[in-house]
Formats: C-alpha cells, sequence, structure tokens
C-alpha cells in the first residue's frame, strides 16, 4: 500500500506549507494495447492532492497577506466547486474507497470555510460537515485503508469541539497507531491534541496551526 500522500502531507501541509511545490506527476503503466491506464495510487494521481495543495496554498497565502481577501473568496470558491464537480476513479479495488473520499471531501469542505470564516469553527455548519466526515471515516473497515485516514482525522480534528467527536477522533488515532503499517501516525495526533488544549485555554483560532506561536490568539 503506496502511503506518499501521508508523508507528503507532513512535509508541505503541516510542517511547511508549500505552495510553490508542483503537484505530484501522474503515474502511469503502458498496457499491451499501447494505451495507459492509471496505477491508483491514492490521492497522489486521482486529483486529490492537487485539491489539497490548492487549498493549503490558499491558506498560506491568505494568512501571509500575499493576497487579498476578495482574492481569497474568489479562490476558495473555485476550488469549492472544482471539489465538489471531483470524482474519483471509476473503477475503485474495494467499495470502501468511495467512503474514504467522501471523507477527504468533507475534510477540504470544511478546511475551506475555516479559511474563509476562521472564527466559526462552532457554526452549525462546520459541525455538520465533521459530523458528516466521522460518519464516512466509521464506514471505513478495511485495516489498510485506515491509515490514509490520517488527513481527514487531522482537518475534522482540529474542528471538533464536541467530546463525542474528539473521542471519535482519538480512538481511531490510538487504532491506527497501535496497529500500523504506518509510521508517522503521532505527528498527526501530536497536531489534533495541541489544537484541543489551545481550544480548552480559550485560544481564537485554535484549529489554526500554520498560526501557532505567530500571533497571541489568547482572549
Amino acid at each position: 500500500m503506496d502511503y506518499s500522500i501521508l508523508d507528503h502531507f507532513i512535509a508541505h501541509i503541516i510542517s511547511a506549507p508549500d505552495h510553490l511545490n508542483p503537484p505530484p506527476t501522474l503515474v502511469t503503466t503502458q498496457r499491451a494495447d499501447g494505451g495507459t491506464k492509471s496505477d491508483l495510487r491514492f490521492g497522489m494521481n486521482d486529483g486529490l492532492w492537487n485539491m489539497i495543495q490548492r487549498t493549503s496554498s490558499l491558506h498560506a497565502r491568505s494568512r501571509t497577506r500575499a493576497i487579498n481577501h476578495s482574492t481569497t473568496i474568489t479562490e476558495a470558491v473555485g476550488i469549492w466547486q472544482d471539489l465538489d464537480h471531483w470524482q474519483p476513479p471509476d473503477t475503485l479495488p474495494v467499495p470502501e474507497y468511495q467512503d474514504l473520499y467522501d471523507s477527504y471531501s468533507s475534510a477540504i469542505f470544511t478546511w475551506l470555510y475555516l479559511i474563509l470564516h476562521p472564527d466559526s469553527m462552532g457554526d452549525e455548519k462546520v459541525q455538520a460537515m465533521v459530523e458528516r466526515g466521522l460518519t464516512d471515516m466509521s464506514a471505513v473497515t478495511v485495516q489498510d485503508l485506515f491509515p490514509f485516514l490520517l488527513i481527514p482525522l487531522f482537518i475534522h480534528g482540529l474542528a471538533s469541539v464536541q467530546e463525542e467527536h474528539r473521542d471519535f477522533v482519538s480512538s481511531f488515532l490510538d487504532h491506527i497507531e497501535e496497529n500500523g503499517p504506518y509510521d508517522h501516525a503521532e505527528v498527526y495526533r501530536t497536531m489534533v491534541e495541541q489544537s484541543w488544549d489551545n481550544q480548552d485555554q480559550g485560544m481564537r483560532r485554535s484549529w489554526e496551526w500554520i498560526q501557532w506561536g505567530v500571533t497571541d490568539s489568547v482572549g
């Protein structure tokens, strides 16, 4: 199982938001009839990483004032529309890949909403998207797919304000860490739990990891 998307997310999104890094190249294999078909590398050659990267770029640039608010709105709406029309590959190895893709869609929608409305984490719309994402994740039972849930667990975890949602995220992170096979799940857990600590201490925008330590958000 290729978990490249998880390493990319840590390197380019969590650790150092990098909007200059180009999307990974589509990987293809040659068919006997001379045509080509895509090898499914979840997130890497199905259009998903491109959505994540565009959202991360928008997040970083909007917070560093590289773009103004109206441009942020325009770009967010564009990503939103593309995500709404984006479809996973026609042929999936197992049906639960669809639930996996759905959990990513709700996570990116949540992320985009918070970029535009950073002080609205507790809004009904946000919490409804969190609930939807957790429901999609709970439908995934294939062990090898669990590590892929780290990214939606990260985003929905950051946006979780209800104790039951936090408990779900914590339990799923426990299971992934205890059962492998991905070795860096603790990176995701550490960030999510830090956001909860920040939230419990009254930090505004406790979800916004790219600004932790940059501004005094308490009060």
